[in-house]
């Protein structure tokens, strides 16, 4: 470990241990009991508490987000330091366990061939897209919270994913008047102003409007004097609107409606990049592409309470979405996209976790169109269309008061259609691919309550992702097909409370085993770097996830986590000198310390450190884009003013760690070596109220 990185690191706990230490000397006497709140997951088969949910998962609730993150206005920057998940670029896509969530495809091959995703952002029921999820934002203002799960998601969820999931869950409305505000500035012109109201229409109608606003300079100072600007440009938006209305009507007992409209706004750049000395965080690059986006979702809810513990559930979602890159010279790379997607998920649930017997059944349907443009050596034109069908069911059964066993399974069907126009300076014929893919992803669970507080398992599932098309750039300029990749996880999880209630403890340790794992190949064309799907026929991937969260004392709760992962191609018949490599983007560890102290009735003081271990920009183990292990420290500051008012600020990146987070050759003329940046130190001041 250099000696730098040392003393980032020593420094970073030195500012952990003074804040935990504080409290810990102040306390005079013991106090009354306390205890840590209960962790409800809702994007399991069932509702229920974190310490009865087997799928590795961690939460960050409306109470963490307000009070331990602010300046972190997506959900990104929340969920950074999450075990084993990590975000190599301010815009990019989680990598969870090692594997990408945008999937195989990215950059220009995601464009030409169509997107292949393994995990996505739930919001509310709507799947971002894949154009959403890598160049957009995800919002936490008027959030109940954020769920990262991961490893396969079959049986838990409508939408298929073999990576994970992210949930987010915004407010509902409520039959009580309330409102909130946010304003919040700082340097690198960052500013945020929100706001939300919530109340009766009648006494059957409740509505909530929520509006949310956040943008930032970029710190990339493009010093090229050939470097091109975009109508875009290169700084950061992020606008949203939402509205709920929720209808309970007395005369039906148990049915619950409700309609959820919401608009959104998202610029920024294709990333966030530097040449050396990457520390300077200028770029010597001529172009940067800029991507401005806007869609629109309707999503209807209704839910129907029949009795006996039957609850039958509908969520009918529609989206439309349109995207603008632009590269400053229309002929190099500008592009439009449009996408419409529909989906339902239908499903009945039964009994709840503490029942003798109690499970689900669903089916999920989405459909998909999208056109695209590309002004690139000619004009290019695709026409995307996707169908995916899930058909899932899961049944938990209390064996006694100590085992229970749970068994699911899942159907899944996706069929593919891409046909398009392509300019033949990429390839030597047009596309047009036609293709189903369907497969059974089973699960079973076995768990033992050893001791009410205290219970181990073990859970097997198996994942799958359709396979596509993908061009070959580089070599033929032909279309080559890949094959669909499967994965066989194991894991044992143990989940604990301890000291009364104080000491939440969860861990999962896993194994994977791929087949036909979708991994890219790279060609350098012109000083451009192309990337290439194919299959790497066998791959593995074992690890811990751990975490722990500590009520001290009434005043101080402290978090812990950490991740540890391995992975290795075994064969790799495409490119068997990759065999032996690790995948990448997937650092060995991952570790997170953090404290929440209220200093005072009025003053809350916390912080937080993140280390993540080195790992390989990609999956050719290039040496010279071998990321090394970097630590970040945050902290942050509340003070209230009253019931209705608080004043908070923040320094995040305490310590003004600048340093790659993925290198990778550059876009443009000039050929240089492009590093993906730690943000700066960001300080802001905010102040947040209610009424």
């Amino acid at each position: 470990m250099p000696k730098n990185h040392r003393r980032r690191l020593t420094q970073g706990v030195s500012l952990v241990t003074l804040l935990v230490a504080a409290p810990l000397q102040a306390q005079e006497a013991p106090a009354e009991a306390i205890t840590l709140e209960t962790v409800i997951i809702t994007g399991d088969t069932i509702t229920r508490d974190l310490m009865e949910t087997p799928s590795s998962v961690s939460v960050v609730t409306a109470e963490e987000l307000e009070k331990e993150k602010p300046g972190k206005a997506e959900v990104r920057s929340v969920i950074a330091g999450t075990p084993n998940v990590l975000y190599t670029d301010n815009v990019s896509t989680p990598v969870i366990r090692g594997q990408d969530a945008q999937g195989p495809h990215t950059g220009a091959n995601a464009f030409f061939a169509g997107s292949v995703p393994r995990a996505t952002i739930n919001l509310d029921g709507h799947y971002l897209s894949y154009n959403e999820l890598y160049f957009g934002a995800t919002s936490t203002w008027d959030v109940d919270g954020v769920e990262v799960f991961r490893g396969p998601q079959t049986t838990a969820q409508g939408a298929n994913a073999i990576a994970g999931a992210i949930i987010v869950n915004t407010k509902d409305p409520s039959f009580t008047p309330e409102g909130a505000y946010r304003l919040e500035g700082g340097n690198y012109n960052q500013r945020a102003a929100s706001f939300m109201w919530s109340g009766p229409i009648t006494e059957e109608l409740a509505a909530r409007v929520s509006l949310d606003y956040s943008a930032r300079d970029t710190f990339i100072d493009y010093v090229g004097s050939n470097f091109i600007q975009n109508e875009i440009g290169q700084d950061f938006l992020n606008a949203n609107a939402r509205l709920k209305l929720l209808w309970q009507p007395a005369e039906l007992p148990g049915l619950s409606a409700k309609l959820t409209y919401s608009h959104s706004r998202m610029k920024r750049p294709s990333a966030e990049g530097a040449s050396e000395p990457y520390d300077e965080l200028e770029s010597i690059a001529t172009w940067m592409p800029g991507w401005d986006q806007t869609t629109d979702t309707a999503i209807l809810d209704v839910d129907y309470d029949i009795g006996n513990g039957l609850v039958l559930s509908s969520r009918t979602q529609y989206s439309t979405s349109d995207v603008e890159r632009r590269v400053g010279t229309p002929t190099m790379g500008d592009a439009n996209v449009a996408q419409d997607n529909y989906s339902n998920e239908s499903k009945l649930t039964f009994g709840t976790p503490a029942d003798g017997l109690s499970g689900v059944a669903g089916i999920y349907v989405a459909f998909t169109d999208q056109d695209e443009w590309l002004n690139q050596g000619g004009i290019s034109t695709f026409r995307d269309e996707k169908s995916n069908l899930g058909l899932y069911g899961e049944v938990n059964w209390r064996m006694d008061e100590r085992w229970t066993l749970s068994a699911g399974l899942r159907y899944q069907r996706d069929h593919i259609r891409r046909q398009g126009d392509v300019s033949p300076l990429f390839a030597n014929s047009d596309v047009d691919y036609d293709h189903t893919f369907d497969a059974l992803l089973p699960r079973l669970t076995l768990a033992y309550q050893a001791t009410p507080d205290w219970s181990v398992g073990a859970l097997v599932s198996k994942g799958y992702n359709p396979g596509g098309i993908s061009l070959d750039f580089g070599y033929s300029k032909e279309w080559t097909e890949f094959d669909a990749e499967t994965v066989w996880n194991y894991e044992l999880f143990t989940r604990a409370e301890l000291l009364e209630g104080r000491l939440m403890l969860t861990g999962n340790l896993f194994y994977m085993d791929y087949s036909d794992a979708q991994h890219n190949i790279a060609h350098l064309v012109n000083g451009v770097t192309y990337l290439q799907t194919v299959n790497a026929q066998d791959a593995r991937a074992y690890g811990l996830e751990l975490a722990a969260d500590w009520r001290a004392t009434d005043a101080l709760t402290l978090r812990g986590s950490m991740g540890l992962l391995h992975t290795k191609f075994e064969r790799f018949d495409q490119m068997p000198a990759y065999e032996g490599n690790e995948f990448a983007r997937a650092p060995g560890k991952m570790l997170t310390l953090g404290a929440s102290w209220d200093a005072t009735d009025r003053l809350n003081l916390g912080g937080q450190l993140r280390y993540i271990d080195g790992y390989y920009s990609n999956t050719a183990n290039t040496p010279a884009y071998a990321v090394d292990g970097f630590t970040l420290v945050d902290v942050n500051a509340s003070y209230r003013v009253n019931d209705r008012v608080e004043l908070y600020g923040y320094v995040n990146n305490l310590l003004d760690e600048r340093t790659p987070t993925l290198l990778e050759a550059a876009r443009g003329n000039v050929v240089f070596t492009q590093g993906s940046m730690t943000s700066p130190r960001m300080v802001g001041i905010g102040i947040r109220g209610t009424f």
